[in-house]
């Protein structure tokens, strides 16, 4: 009996044993996994160039958003600068054709000129716009019906360029070109005057007037 008893103790040790050290081997495997797992991640997440504390401490920042900048906050009131009148325009005295900066345009007959250049009508009359060839300036005037023709930039540049003997202006040289053409010009402008003469003798006779020579009273 001692015998059986002695062995059946035996039995149920070495069993014990043998599930402590199948415990202790599967505890051990867990624990290998494990770490192998960390290990994997570690490898992965480093390799991707970045670290577990960077992912675990990122801020997440506002995403509204901001509001645009301007620079266009002046209020300056507008000048209103240009023609009140063009060519052709029915005018009183008083009225005011062209507000400009500087002197763009010129005041002739039956005009004036304030301070800040404006060009204003001195008689009733429609707006005449032409230009001066000689100096090459453009001039605003009033034509009450007494006043001839004016030209135009462009008529005027018409009539210097049908002027010119193509050929014999390439035959110069620079210096002689430019003279070749003041030479032109100066024609031109001698031939209107003399024409703006004749208009203004013509209308002094008109009308029952008698024509008047004028005399320099210096000479006397």
């Amino acid at each position: 009996a001692l015998g059986v008893a002695t062995s059946s103790f035996g039995r149920s040790a070495v069993g014990a044993a043998w599930t402590a050290a199948a415990g202790a081997t599967a505890s051990a495997a867990a624990a290998a996994t494990t770490a192998g797992a960390a290990g994997a991640f570690t490898a992965t997440t480093l390799g991707s160039g970045s670290s577990v504390f960077a992912q675990l401490t990122q801020v997440r920042w506002a995403t509204k958003k901001s509001g645009g900048s301007t620079t266009n906050t002046r209020t300056s009131r507008p000048k209103y600068l240009g023609f009140k009148h063009f060519h052709g325009g029915l005018v009183a005295p008083g009225n005011i054709i062209l507000r400009q900066r500087g002197t763009q345009w010129h005041p002739s007959v039956g005009v004036g000129m304030g301070r800040d250049h404006t060009i204003y009508a001195t008689r009733e009359g429609r707006v005449v716009v032409h230009y001066d060839l000689a100096q090459q300036r453009r001039f605003v005037s009033v034509d009450d019906g007494t006043l001839e023709h004016f030209p135009s930039k462009a008529e005027m540049k018409r009539r210097l360029a049908d002027s010119i003997d193509v050929p014999h202006y390439m035959s110069l040289t620079k210096k002689e070109q430019y003279d070749y053409v003041m030479s032109k010009v100066k024609e031109i402008t001698d031939a209107d005057r003399i024409k703006q003469k004749a208009i203004a003798d013509q209308q002094l006779t008109m009308g029952g007037r008698r024509k008047m020579d004028l005399i320099d009273l210096t000479l006397m």
